[in-house]
């Protein structure tokens, strides 16, 4: 069950805020902490989201912290000649850092574009399923469109999250 619910939030900068709630079934939150602790589960998901040249710089167990830094093209709806053209303009940076105790996350996606992108995941659930709330924060800093830009990036970003959020089920749901 995904709820998908934007509003828009003060702070520095008026920036675009949007939350997605994920629902998985058939999985324990202590089976689901178990698995967030293996670095290569979230290394399996990495390489099945859409894109291209995905190279993972980062991915590690520190104590209760697990970072992951990766890095890849992003596979947008563009002609092939324009990707060409853009090569790497859409070369999208992404750190998630996890407190593997709490369950919660920062993620912070950076861009060759003028986006600011983070959010805050956190996961809870019992010993049937888990729920994943994922709170987004957009900016992008350009003058007399960048509204009009977060409202395209949320739906970029959604489009993504949702994605995401299958493969993790799905990758999840093997290691049952």
């Amino acid at each position: 069950m995904t709820d998908l619910t934007p509003n828009t939030v003060k702070t520095k900068f008026m920036a675009h805020q949007f939350t997605i709630k994920e629902t998985i079934h058939g999985v324990s939150i202590e089976r689901f902490t178990e698995l967030a602790a293996d670095t290569s589960m979230h290394e399996a998901v990495c390489r099945r989201i859409p894109g291209e040249n995905l190279e993972i710089l980062e991915s590690k167990v520190s104590g209760d912290i697990y970072t992951m830094r990766r890095e890849y093209n992003l596979d947008v709806n563009i002609p092939d000649i324009a990707k060409k053209l853009l090569k790497n303009a859409f070369r999208l940076k992404r750190t998630d850092i996890t407190n593997l105790k709490d369950l919660t996350s920062t993620v912070e996606l950076g861009a060759n574009l003028p986006l600011i992108a983070t959010s805050e995941r956190t996961v809870t659930g019992d010993s049937q399923k888990v729920d994943i709330v994922l709170t987004w924060t957009v900016k992008v800093k350009v003058p007399l469109v960048g509204g009009m830009l977060e409202k395209h990036a949320e739906g970029e970003i959604r489009k993504f999250s949702q994605l995401e959020l299958e493969i993790v089920a799905d990758e999840l749901k093997k290691h049952l």
